[in-house]
């Protein structure tokens, strides 16, 4: 049954929206930036030219960019934008709490609409396309059904959503402090790549410590076909990547070539700026997807 109510979905620029949803009129975007540290800075974009750029001085980078959110007085301009619209409820999925203040601004001004406006907030665990697929499946079941029930089905999509990704070079995550220079020392001398993945938290953990990456790669490929094995209704795969690494063509190779792999659906996106500040140029991964007809409920 059609949902008459309008509804409006907020999400954050780290989702990389294709134009597709980008378009979308019911579809509002607030935006994260990276500051450097000269002072200037750079929106969120899926720019292809500007990504590759970014990314590519980045490498040379002696002090890493910091990131900023959003700022709750653009929070409030897109829900006071969406009061005088006559929409009746919103639905807001950000990139997760653990890893930016994006949420926590949201719910702060979403408090002081809720005598006008039905408002409900997820958490996520999800950023790039992950976290663009939780808005393409929102759009379709806030038109069907309640806000309350498709919320509930969004977040078991949330939760069984698994992102993984490796990082090539160590030396930016000590430069973020998220690395000691022994390890980065080691791992290079060993060649030894982490296997980082989101953890239900939101935080990021480390999974495994995998020599080579042509390991890494064959490790990540296992993954995808153990996840996948779970839906029995269909799954699709979003291969992550900074610009000009070709360890995504080489992992969906490697899928086409297997039994199970051959029909399934393949997208590609690139890692976000607010992300790959952290892992640095050469960083790779996926993101499985469950098609939203599994949801048991």
């Amino acid at each position: 049954m059609e949902n008459i109510m309008k509804t409006a979905i907020i999400t954050d620029s780290t989702s990389s929206l294709p134009e597709s949803l980008a378009s979308h009129p019911d579809v509002y975007v607030i935006h994260l930036r990276v500051i450097y540290p000269d002072g200037h800075s750079l929106e969120e974009t899926t720019d292809e030219t500007i990504l590759k750029t970014y990314y590519s001085e980045l490498k040379s980078m002696e002090t890493l960019p910091t990131t900023s959110q959003p700022s709750v007085g653009e929070v409030y301009d897109v829900m006071e934008s969406l009061v005088e619209k006559g929409y009746d409820q919103v639905l807001v999925m950000t990139m997760s709490s653990a890893l930016s203040g994006t949420f926590q601004n949201c719910q702060l001004v979403a408090g002081e609409y809720q005598d006008k406006l039905k408002i409900r907030l997820i958490d996520t665990r999800q950023t790039g396309l992950s976290l663009a697929y939780l808005v393409e499946n929102g759009l379709k079941l806030v038109a069907e059904l309640d806000l309350d029930t498709a919320v509930e089905r969004l977040k078991w999509l949330d939760e069984q959503m698994v992102i993984y990704v490796t990082v090539r070079d160590l030396n930016n995550l000590v430069k973020g402090g998220r690395a000691s220079k022994s390890m980065v020392v080691l791992g290079n001398l060993l060649k030894i790549l982490p296997l980082i993945y989101v953890q239900r938290s939101g935080e990021l953990g480390m999974s495994e410590k995998i020599r080579t990456c042509k390991k890494v790669i064959h490790r990540m490929v296992e993954i995808i076909h153990e996840e996948g094995k779970m839906y029995e209704k269909g799954y699709q795969v979003c291969l992550l990547g900074t610009p000009e690494e070709d360890s995504c063509q080489q992992i969906q190779e490697m899928i086409q070539n297997t039994d199970w792999g051959k029909e399934l659906e393949i997208r590609y996106a690139t890692i976000p700026p607010v992300i790959g500040t952290h892992l640095g140029s050469g960083s790779f991964g996926f993101c499985v997807l469950p098609k939203i007809e599994n949801c048991p409920f």
